[in-house]
């Protein structure tokens, strides 16, 4: 040890006695300063217009802007300047025959030179650190784990470098070369891991090689066992490869014995790699001090309820949409979305099954756009062409027929959809291309709901019908399709973990696996059988959600008697030109903030619901009911009896034609104990807030968002799953604009300048001497 020690005190002391060592630093400090100093600006800036939604530490660190991601992308410039010399200088002075022939075992040797820049790299490491720390005192509450997470990151990165610039550093004399062919290394373990993804064992392979990436969950804050493992194998394999090369200029020997140790090598580290990758043996640490990259808490409990296999079958249509997200070139990539859940999921086992078939919607037909395939309706011809144009082995798509006799997905629409099976159940799990859809990927919230499909009873929809009522197969405006059925949206209740049914209440009584029942602003009146079915729903403690308008007073009003509700003559309205008339902005009621998360959150600060036409409520009489005003209208409104003139060029309060002004409840939230149970009931004075046409149009307030908490307390919580996380810290800075322009200057200026001052006197001293 004391030898290495030596080596590596003496290249340290020759790397320092260079110009070289001193400029890097000087350059580095720099480029730093640059970066998160003028990214720390505009955040400032940024919070000033109050435009920062972002948690600032991820901002200023993370990402491909912040000063991780960026010294990432350039770190690989700096690294090469610094081994080149570390052996090819000892090859073209003649000192490496003194080094051979001393009594120094060649892993001494490189363990010692390794050992000085990897020390130097610890320097570079303190300059990052020095902006750390300042990020932890400029921001409010910094998130100090993912600072240190994303140093060791970078400081592994270096080592690996360093690791491959000492043994391109061992093959040459030149150290030009040594420098240009460590580049060449570096570029093709960033870009291997895009070779033969098509090829199975190939794909598995070269992904394995590829650096990328894997820093950058560090920088996000997520340690692996695997990532870090592959640091230390790269690095491992490369100092032996430098011990190997050494030792071959000393012994002769057979080329067989040379290369089966070269050989022996790669596979002993494609084996450690291959095992240290394994689910069930990775380890993961999550930094973060909001665990932001693990699942939620309730997640986390409806995967541990998993025993054993959890079977996910990925069908992919050559002829939908999003195709290229699930062929074998992106199975990886597809593999590390499905990372967080495997997780926690270990006996979850993922397949992929390749089949063609136009799918029933001609609106999520890939083809539809390609000149080549106008007039031609046979679907193998059709397949045929697209494969030729995307580049694809057509022999590895099965035809309509033989997927129909594996499964069935004309319900599906023949789209992209997963297949979850666990203990002789199945459900679908979708990619999303619907309007707005930015990412057709399940979430955390959709992919567990779907597990927990699996493992309870899924709360069923029952949306009634036959008086006319808002139906879950209107896609036109005054429908429910979008938020309740439609299978390509994200947040439609199917999607979020309900069964959806509708009922004729003419004809059937309401069946007792109904778990919540919507009557959505029916335009004819109720039956006498219809009302007596419902009632005798109601009165078994049934939960129901109700929606009306102005218009529908005679309709449902007796419906609602039964609840000591009524929907009030008149249409709350605002002065507000903005909008059409009859437009009001909800807020949910302080007192609801304890019935969901969301409605809390919504609560908190003061986020609307976009109302159109609706009805204030009158509960004096709901006696025996626990009352929540769920939707309150805004104080400057009002309650207009007489109708609205849509061209009047504006409202005016008139309290002579009987407009009264106040704070009125849109939707009430109801409760009470029945038959052994708690029954919740909502109802709303408006039944657009739901409908297509709101939901299709510019986004006027969260009304989704309050949906989802509106079913989660009426289903009691079991869906949609709560995913929502602690909110962030960081969101504030503690130095101002001032402070920064002083840090600029130093950071910038001073401190490197100390640097080049500190390491020319250095210089001037050994030259003198």
């Amino acid at each position: 040890m004391r030898k290495i020690l030596k080596i590596a005190k003496l290249e340290l002391s020759i790397l320092f006695y260079s110009p070289v060592a001193w400029l890097v630093l000087a350059i580095f400090m720099i480029q730093c300063g640059l970066s998160f100093l003028d990214n720390l600006q505009g955040i400032s800036m940024s919070l000033g217009l109050g435009y920062q939604t972002r948690p600032i530490t991820g901002s200023l660190f993370g990402g491909t802007s912040g000063l991780f991601g960026t010294i990432q992308s350039n770190l690989y410039l700096y690294l090469p300047i610094l081994t080149m010399g570390l052996m090819s200088r000892e090859t073209s002075s003649g000192s490496i025959k003194l080094l051979l022939s001393s009594p120094v075992k060649l892993r001494e040797i490189i363990i010692g030179k390794y050992l000085a820049i990897i020390g130097y790299g610890l320097l570079l490491i303190l300059v990052l650190a020095i902006f750390g720390l300042i990020g932890m005192f400029s921001v409010t509450d910094a998130d100090s784990g993912r600072i240190i997470a994303g140093l060791f990151g970078l400081y592994l990165l270096i080592c690996t470098y360093a690791a491959i610039g000492l043994f391109m550093s061992c093959l040459t004399t030149y150290q030009v070369v040594a420098a240009i062919s460590t580049l060449a290394v570096f570029a093709l373990l960033r870009f291997v891991g895009a070779l033969g993804q098509n090829i199975d064992f190939v794909r598995d392979l070269t992904y394995f090689l590829s650096i990328s990436g894997r820093t950058d969950k560090m920088i996000a804050g997520l340690v692996t066992t695997k990532d870090v493992l592959y640091y230390l194998i790269i690095i491992s394999s490369f100092l032996t490869l430098c011990v190997l090369r050494l030792k071959t200029e000393r012994e002769l020997k057979p080329w067989s014995v040379k290369a089966g140790r070269y050989a022996g090598l790669i596979c002993a580290a494609l084996l450690l790699g291959y095992l240290s990758s394994r689910p069930l043996l990775t380890g993961y640490l999550d930094a973060t001090a909001a665990k932001s990259l693990t699942m939620t808490k309730n997640s986390q409990e409806i995967a541990k309820q998993v025993k054993g296999e959890l079977k996910v079958t990925t069908y992919a249509n050559m002829l939908a949409p999003y195709v290229w997200n699930v062929l074998p070139a992106a199975r990886n990539a597809d593999l590390n979305r499905l990372e967080q859940f495997k997780r926690f999921i270990p006996g979850m086992e993922v397949s992929y099954i390749y089949y063609y078939q136009k799918p029933l919607d001609s609106n999520y037909a890939e083809y539809r756009y390609n000149p080549n395939l106008r007039g031609i309706s046979n679907t193998d011809k059709i397949a045929d062409q697209m494969a030729t144009n995307m580049d694809i082995n057509r022999k590895l798509f099965i035809s309509p027929a033989e997927m129909d006799k594996q499964q069935d997905l004309k319900s599906e629409g023949y789209l992209n959809v997963r297949k979850l099976e666990y203990n002789g159940k199945s459900t679908f799990i979708r990619f999303y291309t619907g309007l707005g859809e930015q990412d057709p990927y399940p979430s955390e919230a959709e992919f567990m709901a779907a597990v927990k499909r699996l493992l309870v009873k899924s709360p069923k929809v029952l949306f009634l019908s036959g008086n006319n009522e808002r139906s879950i197969t209107d896609n036109g405006d005054r429908g429910y399709e979008m938020i309740s059925a439609r299978k390509v949206r994200r947040l439609s209740l199917l999607n979020q973990g309900f069964d959806i049914d509708t009922l004729d209440l003419n004809t059937a009584d309401i069946n007792p696996d109904a778990d919540v029942v919507v009557l959505g602003d029916p335009t004819q009146p109720l039956s006498a059988i219809a009302q007596q079915r419902l009632s005798a729903y109601l009165n078994k403690g049934g939960n129901m959600l109700i929606n009306g308008d102005p218009e529908r007073i005679a309709v449902l009003n007796p419906v609602l008697q039964g609840l000591g509700v009524q929907l009030r003559q008149g249409t709350l309205v605002t002065g507000n030109r903005k909008f059409s008339p009859g437009f009001v902005s909800g807020f949910v009621n302080q007192g609801a903030a304890a019935l969901d998360s969301n409605l809390s959150r919504m609560s908190r600060y003061g986020v609307g619901v976009a109302i159109q036409n609706a009805a204030a409520l009158d509960y004096q009489g709901a006696s025996g009911f626990q009352v929540h005003p769920l939707l309150m209208s805004p104080k400057d409104g009002w309650n207009k009896v007489a109708s609205i003139d849509p061209t009047a060029p504006a409202l005016r309060f008139d309290a002579a034609a009987g407009d009264q002004q106040a704070e009125f409840p849109i939707s009430l939230a109801l409760s009470r104990k029945i038959n052994g149970k708690e029954q919740r009931i909502v109802v709303s004075g408006d039944a657009d807030f739901m409908s297509n046409s709101e939901l299709n149009r510019g986004k006027r307030g969260e009304n989704e968002y309050y949906m989802q908490g509106v079913f989660r307390w009426l289903s009691k919580g079991q869906f949609p799953i709560d995913v929502t996380r602690p909110e962030p810290k960081d969101m504030t800075l503690e130095v101002s604009r001032e402070d920064i322009t002083v840090m600029k200057y130093i950071c910038r200026g001073v401190i490197p300048a100390l640097i080049a001052i500190f390491g020319a006197i250095l210089l001037f001293k050994r030259r003198r001497h």
